[in-house]
């Protein structure tokens, strides 16, 4: 058995080793690519240090005495690029034992084999088990005097027994690939502590799905430890915390699955944060979400933050999923949340995290919050500040008027085009290829426009792209007297600019596009007071292209929400309940216009025969041929096919009389039968055929909608009497 470093990739979350790499032994490095075993050879060869090169791949060997492993490695980190650092894989073995096939599961990348040997505080801490809990209460949102129940939060404890937060802690094991023996500490240290205390409501538990190789290996003695305790599996909420980047979906499924087989709660921690957010909802869907604090910091005054947060609870309301707003700290806030729907709530306004539960919150009594007009809102926001602050919120307030991102961009130009009374402001757009053109324009009376001038520079990337990258300006007095180059003098002077001042647009770092002025009639002298205000209103505007964007991601993902909510899984064409909420809202609408709604419903002949023959999944693409071949028949955007049922499909035709209605079940007879899909054991053909019943009505208030279905089933059935494949019109007043 050779003596390993335990640099485990897997999740040994009971193994707390330590890498013994201050003893001699033997370094293994292999490299992802040629080139960065040539970089490293050169760098030992330069020290003098011997190596062995291995045959296979590109890597090596060699022998270190006492503590060298370490050194070596750092200076190793120093000279490769961080994507190399990364996929360079390392392995440590003492003394002279050359590895075995069991060893190669401990091999580590050089990066996190150097994270590992600088953790010697957290293997430690993890070692003796010194960690903690504290318990923040989550209340109703309407009663805040309720306590739903608690989130449990980690925090370590040195070696006197001071509290340690958990930032430090949680970035270097997960640097370290600690994080499975951090994740089932904090676990057992959460439940041990709580059940201690003997409180009601349920329990919140963070949890790292990546830190978990195995559901049930690695949540044994997590369940165990709950059933010990006597909480019930109902009061446990585990809550995801990696939902940001999920690494595999499939397993962070796999997780959850085991948890809501087991009877337990989940949660969706930090939505509104990133990747989190909308992608997850609709393949997790968690009993609770949690917003995001930084989403519901000063919620109440921040246009953007409150659009993006009620589309949010609009989305969560509409799947029957609970909301918990995380970091509410004042009352306005805590009321804007209230009037909008939120289920539940926590933070410092309520009560900051304890090591023992509090059992008693304050009541705060719900306040009418009063809407002032957009202008009174800047003054009062402020009245404190200097000239230039008061300056670029009120200019920043009527940016913020609109989400439509032509809109924000419009009013940006304009209103700076006002403020630093230049003849011209444009923004100007970068494509991928560092390409661009005028997007919006701003211009004086008598200054010739250039919107839409489309601009290829293929030296900007290498010449100016890093320059405002890092956010500096550009302002230039005079062309005239500049130092530009003759060419681009020549460019300024055929766009009428004598002056102008440039300022980056960022978006997350990347530059998204340019803010200019320009003077057009003359030069002129630029204060910095003015270009430190021109860069502050193009921050803003940066920061309303940015929400704009996740608005309208919000809106998108909605409406995916809802025509997955509507749409039926297998055919593609509407469900049930979008038959159900259509037929009623359009007899509600036709019965105050008057006017004719007819129905079809429509069934596949000896389908069962159909499915024993060829089996279930030639019946599922048989139903799908027929749902496709209905909707190409029915041509109004008004009329709706929908799966009313098994092999069974309904067609709403608003505004139809009996002799279109009938015009279109026959149409469809048609398609299905030029489909010629082969059903050898039909009785009335030997192809797929269907059944179809057509009732027409005029609504009104006297009469209910089962009316018009009842008629249509009648329809139907009769047709079916009548041997199948074939359409029967069936009166209202004669169906049963």
């Amino acid at each position: 058995m050779s003596q390993i470093c335990a640099i485990s990739k897997t999740c040994a979350c009971r193994n707390v080793a330590r890498c013994r790499i201050q003893e001699a032994g033997r370094l293994f490095l292999w490299f992802p690519v040629p080139h960065t075993l040539t970089k490293v050879t050169s760098y030992l060869e330069q020290f003098a240090l011997e190596y062995e090169l291995m045959q296979e791949r590109p890597g090596l060997s060699l022998k270190c005495r006492t503590g060298q492993s370490l050194e070596i490695a750092r200076n190793l980190a120093k000279l490769l690029a961080p994507r190399e650092l990364k996929e360079t894989q390392v392995l440590f073995i003492r003394g002279t034992i050359q590895p075995q096939i069991h060893d190669f599961s401990d091999i580590a990348s050089l990066q996190r084999f150097i994270q590992l040997n600088q953790s010697d505080w957290l293997l430690e801490m993890l070692a003796a088990e010194r960690f903690t809990s504290h318990f923040q209460p989550i209340v109703s949102i309407n009663d805040t005097s309720q306590i739903f129940g608690y989130e449990s939060l980690l925090r370590g404890l040195d070696e006197q027994g001071n509290l340690v937060l958990p930032t430090p802690i949680i970035e270097l094991a997960t640097e370290a690939g600690l994080l499975p023996q951090l994740d089932q500490i904090a676990r057992l240290n959460t439940i041990n502590q709580f059940s201690r205390h003997q409180v009601s409501g349920h329990i919140f538990i963070n949890f790292a799905p990546t830190s978990l190789y195995d559901p049930v290996f690695c949540l044994r003695s997590t369940v165990e430890a709950i059933d010990t305790a006597g909480i019930s599996h109902d009061r446990v909420v585990f809550e995801v915390v990696e939902s940001d980047s999920p690494q595999d979906l499939a397993h962070l499924k796999a997780v959850l699955q085991y948890y809501r087989n087991a009877g337990f709660l989940v949660a969706l921690d930090d939505l509104g944060s990133g990747y989190s957010s909308l992608n997850l909802l609709h393949q997790l869907r968690p009993d609770f979400i949690k917003l995001d604090m930084e989403l519901i910091r000063d919620v109440h005054k921040d246009l953007y933050k409150a659009s993006i947060t009620e589309k949010l609870l609009e989305i969560t309301q509409k799947l029957n999923i609970q909301t918990v707003a995380e970091g509410i700290e004042c009352i306005e806030e805590l009321n804007w949340l209230r009037e909008r729907g939120a289920n539940l709530a926590q933070g410092h306004l309520i009560a900051q995290p304890s090591a023992v539960p509090i059992t008693t919150t304050p009541y705060f009594d719900p306040i009418a919050l009063t809407i002032t007009s957009a202008n009174s809102q800047v003054v009062e926001q402020v009245q404190h500040q200097s000239e230039s602050e008061r300056i670029v919120a009120a200019v920043t307030q009527r940016i913020r008027q609109s989400l439509e991102l032509d809109e924000i961009l419009q009013t940006t130009a304009a209103e700076v085009r006002q403020l630093f009374e230049v003849d011209r402001v444009l923004i100007y757009q970068f494509e991928s290829d560092w390409s661009g053109l005028v997007a919006v324009e701003s211009l004086a009376e008598g200054c010739r426009s250039i919107l839409g001038f489309h601009v290829m520079d293929t030296c900007f990337k290498s010449t100016r792209a890093a320059y405002f990258q890092e956010g500096n300006t550009r302002a230039i007095e005079d062309i005239e007297t500049a130092g530009l180059s003759p060419c681009h003098i020549h460019l300024l002077r055929s766009l009428q600019i004598r002056a102008n001042l440039v300022v980056p647009i960022l978006q997350q770092e990347r530059l998204w596009g340019l803010l200019i002025a320009h003077q057009c009639r003359s030069s002129r002298q630029w204060q910095q007071s003015e270009i430190n205000l021109f860069n502050q209103l193009a921050g803003q505007a940066a920061i309303a292209i940015q929400q704009s964007k996740l608005y309208h991601q919000l809106q998108q993902a909605n409406q995916e929400l809802q025509r997955l909510a509507c749409s039926d899984g297998l055919t593609q064409v509407g469900n049930r309940r979008c038959f159900d909420d259509t037929f009623n809202a359009e007899w509600q609408r036709l019965a105050r216009e008057q006017g004719s709604l007819s129905l079809i419903l429509c069934d596949v002949d000896y389908f069962k025969l159909y499915n024993d023959t060829h089996g279930h999944l030639a019946g599922d693409d048989a139903l799908r041929q027929v749902a496709k071949a209905i909707s190409q028949t029915v041509k109004h955007p008004a009329d709706l096919v929908a799966r009313y049922g098994g092999e069974e499909f309904a067609v709403i035709l608003p505004n139809t009389d009996i002799e279109r209605a009938i015009a279109i079940a026959r149409d469809i007879q048609t398609n299905i039968s030029a489909l010629q899909m082969p059903h050898p054991h039909s009785d009335v053909s030997e192809f797929i055929t269907l059944s179809l019943g057509v009732a027409t009505i005029t609504p009104h208030s006297q009469l209910s909608p089962e009316t018009l279905i009842a008629a249509a089933d009648q329809g139907l059935y009769q047709a079916k009497a009548q041997g199948r494949n074939c359409v029967v019109q069936m009166d209202c007043e004669n169906a049963d």
